[in-house]
């Protein structure tokens, strides 16, 4: 029983560790292109020696403040010359500028590593900032709190530890007593 428990897990071990290919790397590039007010990015892949990969899955992002906002179809696979392409939203918010990062993803691919690909573009809405939102005011941030505000709420923190340090003395005084 034992004999047949070894063989069966040097088995496994050997197919798994000699019968599988070794992950492939791939290249991604982008491309941009605006066609009758339409915004098109293009990724092209292709194995290290230039061969356009087909039916590899590619996911489309924008970099947002907390996480990745996922952009495109929710399956964009490669053609046989190794492109898709999936048009750009007109509606999303990019810095002062309208400067959007975009972010291409090969991810759990059976045959090819991870891979990570980013670029710049200024496609996105200006983001215009407002100066009167900087004022104080009760939906402002800590920073820009009404003073009257900051005032008592600093007063209350401060009468409460008052409380406690008379509290504090009492009980130290009434223990001096009961000492002599």
């Amino acid at each position: 029983m034992g004999i047949l428990l070894l063989i069966g897990i040097f088995v496994f071990n050997f197919t798994s560790v000699f019968g599988q290919e070794t992950m492939k790397n791939a290249k991604v590039s982008l491309s941009f292109s605006e066609e009758e007010g339409v915004k098109k990015i293009t990724a092209l892949a292709v194995e290290e020696d230039g061969t356009p990969i087909e039916d590899l899955e590619l996911s489309f992002y924008v970099e947002r403040t907390f996480s990745l906002l996922p952009i495109g179809g929710f399956f964009n696979t490669t053609d046989e010359n190794g492109e898709v392409a999936i048009d750009f939203p007109d509606d999303l918010p990019g810095d002062s500028e309208g400067n959007v990062k975009l972010v291409v993803k090969i991810l759990e691919s059976d045959l090819y590593n991870d891979l990570t690909v980013d670029a710049s573009k200024s496609w996105g809405v200006k983001t215009i900032i407002d100066e009167s939102e900087e004022e104080r005011s009760l939906w402002a941030a800590s920073a820009n709190a009404p003073i009257p505000l900051v005032l008592a709420t600093s007063g209350m923190i401060l009468g409460v530890w008052i409380v406690f340090w008379f509290i504090i003395s009492e009980l130290y005084k009434i223990s001096k007593i009961k000492e002599s």
